[in-house]
């Protein structure tokens, strides 16, 4: 058991005691191992005649096995009860195999502890008296010989009195035991094995590939240590055995879910193959993966001999009842965390193979993943936090190489991984964790960096007790945690809002309450529904090795304890629920439970340190203000209502859906043709209606249902005791049934002709008398269908985290259980080959309101995303779409290209166009409605054509304009299909993507119509570190980007602002001199109506805290969208321009170009009347932005009608390097200015 010390504060007399206590031959400090039980250094040679020992079968693995039993026969002419049988290895244990370490004096007769031990009575129970006995002992491969030995004189006094012949495997170098683990990537898979081979002798490898499928072969590396590396007894002396080869391969690319098999391999000089058996695994679920995960955890397991030997003081007795239960539930396991006090050899190191043989099973299976523990670590002098000797003179050397994990640097023994919808982040409790450490930092960052939409499931693990434990130990010392353990974490696991975290070190089970600062935060003991408002703290530490007592001391916080042995199983059935169990090793029954429902709109709830509902972000802004706390209340009433009324620029939300009536009629109808679409592989697609009434009127129209079967019975039951309206899906488009027939009133016929995009259903059209107010049903069409709805469509490709990565995401009906999605690209004319995808999806319940949740929802299918790696500069890459069904067959879409991008500060010609709110629009004239985004198709018409002189484009916010009518991404998608599949489409986030009351957003209006920013989030790719925090940085050529999201805090000491400091400070300008700010709303200047009827020229708040940053480091332009029109200003700061001049600009600007460019199709903003000095340039018209960088000193901006493309303002930017110093003038070094 870890026992508790306080981190040594020495003097120097102290260190010096201690250290010469510590080189001791005999350390006295682990008496809980039972090999420290043996003074092997007192050995006596005392053979006699008559005694012997005899092994059998000589040869063992015959048959390929790594583990066998061993019959040993003995007798003794003098026979005692403390006669014992010691199993060493390798076989000749004699004083000629112990190190000299000091000439002047002979070395001990045996100096080497044995490998296993046990007493000549345990199965012999009539030893004593006849002399005679037979012990039946466990061998596992261990690289060398073995040779049993007969001692009398107990364990403290050991007389040698017979030695066995020697046994050993047919091939004791083979490989052996490997242990899976997570990569650096959740694609990749690592394999870590053991062998005798050193890399003189063999090259070690892993053939592998999936079931059934074709096999690659993976080179190894390969790591081992001497007795050197050692930092004391007894790792350096008496349990010092040679560790043998330790080979680690990279599984890497792998397919979410898939089996594959693998086996080890070594080619020998010879040009043979040294074989191990074949084993399988399961690839991880990509980050966010919407499917069963099922995790062990547990800690201080140690090992344990199946034979019975080495039995002392019910070292680890719990041990193999662990990890049998393990091995019968492993069908029902995914992954296992073991965090900390692995096998506690104490430095013993022959215990490691012991417990990587034991393991085996499990490890070959699934990852196992570890943790640092004090038996693994601790050592005086060796840079652990703690100065005790619990690891036997290890320090970490066996757990840092003996397994993998994903840390940046192995000494330092902490890091995350991500498991589908988990997030884990662990922690090394033997290095400093408080406040102000590197590990501090660490832990802050993995838990800031996930996006609680993908990975709800925060769980944060560590070895010692840095939560809660009543363990007797700790409330010894005056405390329930380790000394200093939750002072400086708490505050992170309560911002960052950690579900669970669960220890080791604490030989028992505990579970609390969700808890802050000593008080629990819910009363709630097994089921928690929706936020918890603190963390709940499990220890797990009873894996196996000897149990820790519980103090009297009785605790409000403490739910359930358990003085046994068992391990935890966390169950995450979807993004919604968890099942928390813990299990008892004897029998996998469950004790404790709880489970765990967290409300799918909690997702996208800002992260903040008391509460994200505080009325100040809610609704302290602008003219907001003032709003009492009544008014807040009705808002969030409000905002639950299934009619959702503040969407009436949206035009579907002119239909009042829910009042539609059932009023059939026999003499009208609808007709729809042609009833198969895309027969040649189309997505898009015309059809002909034609329609009849025997009462027709000027109001009538059809809407276009999909799925086509939009009756009741489809309806989402929020009520089950109340009826659902007859109709509960808005159409996804309209018309009104006189648009191509003027005739219609007098004829009651009429035709109209549609465009439809494949959206993975079938459609219907209906046609309404009534207009939208009061619609009443009265025919249906036939349905209509493309010939493969769940084909995959509508790619869009954006640069990834690193300049030389492209990521493409597409949608398709395909989901993870029908077909595995991958893109199958190349460089133009080269070789091709196949990158996997991930895949997102979302289900109503993600909505955060009306209409996304009601009226709106339509079923998203699936978003795929593909990482396209290690491009060449500028080359062209042809790619397309796949997707490979289960029945071995494949799925296409049509093939694509793109150019990579140019390398950071490239010198080359490089073109970037800039707009926002855009939205979309229908080219059949349906769904128009005020003018609604009347330029968007214009917008996206000029792009088209202009698409051979764009490189990349950035669309900053306020997308689509869905609004909460879902369907209307895919029309997006589709519409800009001819730009995002050819160059990068970069977003930003908008008001009218993510705002929602209470849900984490600045902002606490209702723009987004419930979709809170799952759909933006998740419909396109942007390289951000956690994608509910929208802000990021790309480099393009001669360009940096620094993308805002104005829709969460961006003002300084946020995590923004501090993001937004380290774009604009992190950019080289020599190699990049563009440096341009983008955000949604106007962090700027505007002379938006809106804004001047506020007393403003500018979001309130906007350039309060962002002025500095923007003249501190230079900015040259910043653009925005959000304001409906274009402007442009002088250089300017702080209200004063900073140039007289217009259009030519040479040397520095001393200021910053401010520029609105949200023209690009939603109706347009009006100007104020008033007229201000830093306005050059303005147009109430649509539009778009575009940059043209010639070289490292010319940069032209142009902005452009969408009517017509022509260019209606322009200026340039002509300087040097020395005129861009993100510096002070008394700080700017001579050496980095430009001759």
């Amino acid at each position: 058991m870890g026992r508790m010390r306080k981190k040594l504060n020495m003097s120097w007399l102290e260190l010096a005691i201690l250290l010469v206590l510590v080189a001791l031959q005999e350390v006295r400090s682990h008496g809980d191992q039972p090999f420290s039980k043996i003074a092997i250094h007192k050995t006596e040679f005392a053979l006699h005649d008559s005694a012997y020992v005899k092994a059998s079968p000589t040869a063992l693995g015959v048959k390929g096995e790594n583990s066998e039993r061993v019959t040993v026969k003995f007798s003794s002419p003098h026979p005692a009860n403390d006669d014992w049988i010691g199993v060493f290895s390798p076989a000749n244990l004699s004083a000629s195999t112990c190190p000299a370490e000091d000439r002047m004096s002979s070395p001990p007769f045996l100096c080497s502890a044995p490998i296993k031990f046990q007493y000549a009575i345990y199965t012999n129970p009539k030893y004593k008296d006849t002399g005679k006995g037979v012990l039946n002992l466990q061998l596992i491969n261990q690289r060398s010989d073995f040779s049993f030995a007969l001692f009398s004189g107990g364990l403290s006094n050991p007389k040698l009195v017979a030695v066995s012949n020697k046994v050993t495997f047919t091939n004791p170098k083979a490989p052996v035991y490997p242990r899976l683990a997570q990569g650096k990537m959740w694609n990749e898979m690592t394999v870590t094995w053991t062998s005798g081979y050193g890399i003189k002798e063999a090259e070690p490898f892993v053939e592998w590939g999936p079931k059934g499928g074709d096999c690659v072969r993976s080179p190894a590396g390969t790591l081992t240590f001497d007795r050197n590396s050692m930092c004391g007894a007894p790792a350096r002396t008496v349990g010092w055995r040679d560790p043998g080869f330790i080979h680690t391969g990279f599984l890497k690319e792998l397919w979410p879910n898939k089996v594959y098999i693998y086996k080890l391999g070594h080619k020998l000089s010879n040009g043979s193959y040294i074989w191990s058996r074949e084993y399988h695994f399961r690839a991880s679920p990509y980050p966010g993966q919407n499917s069963l995960q099922r995790v062990v955890i547990f800690g201080d397991m140690g090992k344990d001999e199946a034979d019975g030997s080495n039995e002392y003081n019910n070292f680890q007795h719990g041990s193999l009842n662990t990890t049998q239960q393990l091995v019968q539930d492993l069908k029902d396991i995914d992954i296992i965390f073991h965090i900390g006090d692995i096998c506690y050899a104490n430095g013993y190191i022959s215990q490691w193979d012991q417990f990587t043989a034991q393991v085996e099973p499990l490890a070959s299976t699934v990852p196992y993943m570890i943790a640092s523990g004090n038996h693994e670590r601790d050592w005086p002098g060796s840079g652990s936090f703690y100065g005790n000797l619990d690891s036997g003179g290890e320090c970490g050397v066996l757990a840092e190489t003996m397994f993998y994990v994903p840390a940046e640097n192995r000494a330092k023994f902490w890091y995350s991984t991500d498991y589908g919808m988990f997030r884990f982040c662990i922690a090394d409790t033997e290095h400093d964790w408080r406040e102000g450490t590197e590990q501090y930092r660490f832990i802050e960052n993995c838990l800031a960096s996930v996006d609680r939409q993908k990975q709800p499931w925060l769980i944060f693990l560590a070895h010692r007790v840095l939560g809660y434990s009543s363990g007797s130990f700790y409330v010894d010392e005056g405390s329930f945690a380790e000394p200093m353990g939750r002072d400086s974490l708490q505050s992170l696991w309560q911002k960052y809002k950690v579900d669970i975290a669960i220890y080791g070190h604490v030989h028992n089970y505990e579970r609390t309450c969700p808890i802050y600062q000593n008080i629990c935060t819910n009363k709630e003991k097994n089921y928690y529904k929706g936020t918890l408002n603190g963390t709940i703290h499990v220890v797990a530490g009873g894996g196996g090795a000897s149990l820790a007592e519980f103090s009297p001391v009785e605790t409000k916080w403490s739910l359930a304890k358990d003085y046994d042995y068992g391990f935890v199983k966390l169950t995450a059935f979807d993004h919604s629920n968890l099942l928390f169990e813990y299990k008892k090793s004897r029998d996998g029954k469950f004790s404790f439970h709880k489970i765990i429902f967290l409300l799918a709109c909690a997702y996208s709830v800002a992260i903040c340190t008391t509460s994200c509902f505080s009325l100040k972000m809610m609704l302290g802004i602008g003219g907001m203000r003032s709003v009492k706390l009544n008014l807040v209340i009705l808002l969030v009433l409000l905002a639950t209502l299934q009619e959702a009324r503040s969407h009436g620029d949206q035009p579907l939300s002119k239909i009042d859906i829910h009042k539609a009536v059932f009023a059939l009629h026999d003499l009208a109808y609808v007709k729809a043709s042609p009833s198969v679409l895309g027969i040649k592989g189309g997505n898009t697609e015309w059809v002909a209606l034609e329609f009849g009434s025997s009462n027709p009127s000027i109001d009538d129209w059809i809407g276009v249902f999909s799925p086509a079967n939009f009756s009741a019975t489809t309806c989402h039951r929020e009520n089950p005791r109340v009826l659902p309206p007859f109709l509960c899906s808005a159409p996804i488009k309209y018309q009104y049934a006189n648009y191509s027939s003027p005739e219609y009133k007098a004829t009651g016929k009429g035709w109209l002709q549609l465009q439809l995009i494949n959206q993975r259903s079938d459609f219907s059209f209906a046609l309404f008398t009534g207009g939208f107010s009061n619609p009443k049903l009265i025919a249906v069409s036939n349905h209509v269908a493309f010939s493969n709805p769940n084909a995959p469509v509508y790619p869009r490709i954006a640069q990834g985290k690193v300049w030389n990565e492209m990521t493409v995401t597409w949608t398709s009906g395909y989901g993870t259980n029908e077909a595995e999605p991958f893109i199958e690209w190349g460089p133009k004319g080269g070789d091709i080959m196949h990158s996997p995808a991930g895949t997102l999806t979302f289900d109503r319940n993600s909505m955060c309101g009306a209409p996304a949740r009601t009226v709106g929802w339509r079923d998203p299918g699936f978003i795929h995303t593909s990482f396209l790696k290690e491009l060449w500069p500028n080359r062209v890459y042809t790619y397309r779409l796949g997707h490979r069904l289960f029945n071995d067959t494949y799925v296409w879409s049509q093939k694509y290209q793109f150019k990579a991008s140019p390398y950071p500060g490239e010198n080359s010609l490089q073109r970037v166009v800039i707009f926002g709110d855009m939205g979309k629009d229908e080219a059949d004239g349906s769904n128009e409605y005020n003018n609604f985004q009347r330029g968007s198709l214009n917008t996206t018409k000029q792009l088209i054509q202009d698409l051979k002189n764009i490189d990349i484009v950035f669309h900053i916010g306020d997308i689509c304009y869905a609004n909460g009518y879902l369907s209307q991404w895919d029309q997006f998608t589709a519409q800009v299909e001819p730009i995002a599949s050819t160059v990068p489409y970069m977003i930003a986030s908008g008001n009218h993507e993510r705002d929602w009351p209470g849900t984490g957003s600045f902002y606490g209006n209702m723009d987004s119509g419930g979709e809170c920013g799952v759909l933006a989030e998740t419909m396109f790719y942007v390289p951000t570190q956690n994608r509910a925090k929208f802000w990021y940085s790309t480099d393009y050529g001669m360009f940096r980007f620094c993308i805002a999201d104005t829709e969460h805090d961006w003002r300084e000491g946020t995590e923004q602002y501090k993001f937004i400091e380290h774009c604009l400070a992190s950019v080289d300008r020599q190699k990049q001199p563009w440096l341009i700010f983008l955000a949604h709303r106007v962090l700027g200047y505007s002379s938006c109506i809106c804004y001047a009827e506020e007393g403003s020229f500018e979001e309130p708040m906007g350039r309060e805290s962002l002025q500095k940053l923007w003249q501190k480091y230079k900015v040259d332009i910043a653009i925005y969208g959000h304001v409906h029109n274009y402007e442009r200003t002088c250089p300017i700061y702080q209200n004063q321009c900073t140039s007289d001049e217009k259009h030519h600009y040479k040397g520095t600007l001393n200021g910053t170009i401010h520029v609105v460019a949200g023209g690009a199709g939603a109706s347009l903003s009006t100007f104020a009347t008033l007229q201000t000095k830093w306005s050059l340039f303005k147009d109430h018209d649509y539009g778009f932005v575009k940059l043209t960088a010639f070289d490292h000193s010319n940069l032209l901006f142009e902005y452009k009608k969408s009517s017509n493309g022509k260019v209606y303002d322009t200026f340039r930017i002509a300087r040097e390097y020395r005129d861009i110093l993100a510096c002070s003038v008394d700080s700017c070094p001579s050496m980095t200015l430009a001759s």
